[in-house]
């Protein structure tokens, strides 16, 4: 195993929709949520630093999909009985791999399809109990839809760096695919997510609705691979979800000078949800290249781009923008402060996204926020706690930023009371509680916790009292977990 093995009540404690909410489902098993769902249903009495919230329904209750009892159990336990059942899935089989340690060096082809009420499973009935050591450059390749991945330990183990590029790859039309709880180490891009042509051309299909909850992603070695090195590469698709995630350590060495991002959406993705994640850019090995932990958009060329309404094979990543109308609220990224272009948050290319109740820190020398933008569209700033500000050098269009609070290093660090250890506990930060209304697309904080009528800044709400434990705990609890 990579990491010590945690208590049951530790490992709980540090997964938040576990401890403190149950995820909802729909009758058909579909997962819904996306961005839309704002959760205005909170209090209509106005919460102070007196109020306690003691009912469970006023948590973010999330939908992060079905569970597997209605299935059909597949067991298997050994490599060529995992193969064969991937080969033969049909849907509503649970394959679940019996506890042990499992060796692949070949492409494993996931093509089967599930279906919306009977999806496909390949897991571990325990969490820590099953490892998949991969070898090969591009591991599990991923065609077909609905599909579930959960409790899972995914390990590289490539003896040559030119080999562990994706754990994951997900393609074409491989809609409705939820990673659930896994544990993944030592890939370049842990998941890459493109489309696919579609018969002669030139137009391509895209994955679509994929989710990412609950898992936790990060290197123990620097990974010399010189493909890129984002560990959610995302090109392409329509309303993913990435909620309750680790991210950390995952830049590339000083030897293989480019940037690397927890989380990199662009080519054209529309509706991604981004919350509630922790990301750790470097917590130790911390002399590498450029580190940032949400990136949106960049430069991909308009060929590999979503959008393609008149399926001439251009997308349309040039006139709106390579990443849409995402959500990127509650999440925690620090350390993210090596290489010139290194930032917690980077903007590069978007149009109408929303950034709200963020905390970046410790970034010194480099500002939290890089903003480039697109030339004809906003992305919206609010709410967030951004050491350093924002670096604007390359903006391609103003600013839309308000109700941020952009301290110095010293600042920043007097308000928590040890933020170089993960330890978010407010020590001197009355200048981020209760700053403004609650914004109804941010009603719920880091933990899931509910905001009062008056929010703090950044992803934790401190100004309101809660029967469950405290939000800065869970964050230290999970910080705590990288090894």
């Amino acid at each position: 195993m990579i990491r010590p093995h945690l208590s049951a009540l530790a490992l709980v404690l540090s997964l938040p929709f576990l401890t403190h909410c149950s995820g909802k489902t729909d009758t058909d098993g579909t997962a819904t949520d996306t961005h839309t769902d704002t959760h205005t249903d909170t209090d209509t009495d106005t919460d102070t630093d007196t109020d306690t919230v003691e009912e469970e329904d006023d948590l973010y209750a999330p939908d992060n999909g079905p569970t597997h009892e209605s299935g059909t159990v597949v067991p298997v336990c050994s490599e060529s009985e995992i193969l064969s059942a991937i080969d033969n899935a049909a849907p509503g089989d649970v394959i679940t791999v019996c506890p042990g340690s499992f060796d692949f060096n070949q492409r494993i082809d996931v093509k089967a399809d599930g279906e919306s009420s009977t999806r496909i499973f390949l897991r571990a009935d325990t969490p820590e109990s099953v490892v998949f050591n991969l070898s090969h450059i591009e591991n599990f390749k991923i065609t077909g839809k609905f599909w579930i991945f959960e409790n899972l330990e995914v390990q590289g183990v490539c003896t040559s760096d030119s080999n562990c590029e994706h754990a994951f790859h997900i393609v074409g039309d491989a809609d409705d695919l939820i990673f659930r709880n896994n544990e993944i180490v030592n890939f370049a891009s842990h998941v890459k997510l493109n489309g696919e042509v579609v018969g002669n051309g030139p137009a391509k299909s895209f994955p679509d609705r994929t989710m990412f909850i609950d898992n936790f992603w990060h290197n123990t070695r620097y990974i010399g691979n010189e493909a890129p090195h984002n560990i959610l590469n995302l090109d392409g698709g329509q309303d993913h979800v990435i909620r309750g995630n680790i991210f950390a350590d995952y830049n590339t060495p000083t030897s293989l000078p480019q940037s690397a991002s927890a989380v990199y959406p662009k080519a054209s993705t529309k509706g991604i949800l981004i919350e509630q994640n922790l990301i750790v850019c470097e917590k130790v090995r911390t002399d590498g290249e450029t580190a940032r932990g949400i990136q949106l958009g960049d430069a991909a060329p308009a060929s590999i781009c979503d959008g393609d309404t008149d399926q001439d094979g251009s997308g349309d990543c040039i006139e709106n923008g390579q990443n849409q109308e995402g959500i990127i609220r509650n999440n925690i990224a620090m350390n993210c402060n090596n290489g010139g272009s290194a930032a917690g948050i980077m903007v590069s290319s978007d149009r109408d996204s929303k950034i709200f109740h963020n905390t970046a820190i410790n970034t010194d020398p480099r500002e939290a926020a890089f903003y480039v933008g697109h030339e004809d569209h906003d992305t919206y700033w609010r709410y967030n706690i951004l050491e350093m500000g924002f670096n604007t050098n390359y903006a391609a269009r103003a600013l839309n930023e308000s109700d941020n609070i952009l301290p110095s290093p010293s600042e920043a660090a007097s308000f928590f009371s040890a933020p170089n250890d993960g330890d978010l506990s407010l020590d001197q930060g009355s200048a981020l509680i209760e700053q403004g209304p609650t914004d109804a697309d941010v009603a719920y904080d880091f933990c899931g916790y509910p905001r009062g009528e008056t929010a703090d800044l950044g992803a934790i709400e401190y100004s309101t009292t809660h029967d469950g434990v405290p939000c800065a705990d869970i964050v230290k609890q999970r910080y705590n977990r990288i090894p």
